[in-house]
């Protein structure tokens, strides 16, 4: 049992725009996860934008990236200080940057993890807690632990934002350049994390 999912399921659409913010390490796809998820929110008839923050292009160095959609025109275009909801695609991040500044009350914390972290209930009950074993989920599918369609999944299971069938729209387009053998093992991924923040179910191994 997911350890981890606390009060998760959400947001109805409607006219509010949602911001989310993107933390990852620089080969962890984060801005990739970004702009599928900016996508996937243009099929689902929202305006949407992503971009990244620029800095340290190192393999292993925190990145973040931003996605706003909207049903009515987006006028931003800073970057994301107050999100709705932050995705995690490396949880060594909480202990080493600022990924929960400003996340907003009853915010969703999408993280990449077995279990919440020691000392951050407490501490920070006033969000939403959804994890999910994102790396091990994506090794069983990738073949590798690249955790960002799995994470994507979870994040439209939490929040409502985005249909699945819209990521797998955005998933399909975005990769069909690298063949259809890609292509779906992306899908199974990302429905893997949808089914696992929608039920709580332990993925075996």
């Amino acid at each position: 049992m997911n350890s981890c999912v606390q009060e998760g399921g959400g947001g109805a659409r409607d006219a509010t725009q949602h911001e989310i913010r993107f933390h990852g390490r620089g080969g962890q796809g984060t801005v990739s996860a970004a702009a599928l998820l900016a996508l996937a929110a243009f099929e689902d008839d929202y305006e949407s934008q992503a971009f990244p923050k620029f800095g340290s292009e190192r393999r292993g160095a925190p990145v973040e990236a931003y996605v706003r959609i909207s049903h009515v025109p987006i006028r931003a275009h800073n970057q994301v200080y107050t999100p709705d909801a932050v995705v995690i695609q490396d949880s060594t991040l909480l202990r080493s940057e600022p990924v929960l500044q400003g996340l907003k009350i009853r915010g969703l914390i999408v993280l990449n993890s077995e279990r919440q972290p020691d000392g951050f209930n407490d501490d920070h009950s006033d969000f939403r807690w959804l994890c999910l074993p994102a790396s091990r989920i994506a090794e069983k599918y990738l073949g590798r632990p690249l955790p960002n369609t799995v994470l994507l999944g979870a994040l439209a299971a939490g929040s409502g934002w985005v249909s699945l069938s819209a990521l797998e729209q955005a998933v399909t387009s975005h990769l069909a350049k690298k063949g259809e053998d890609m292509v779906k093992v992306n899908i199974e991924a990302l429905r893997e994390g949808y089914r696992f923040a929608s039920q709580g179910e332990e993925v075996a191994s």
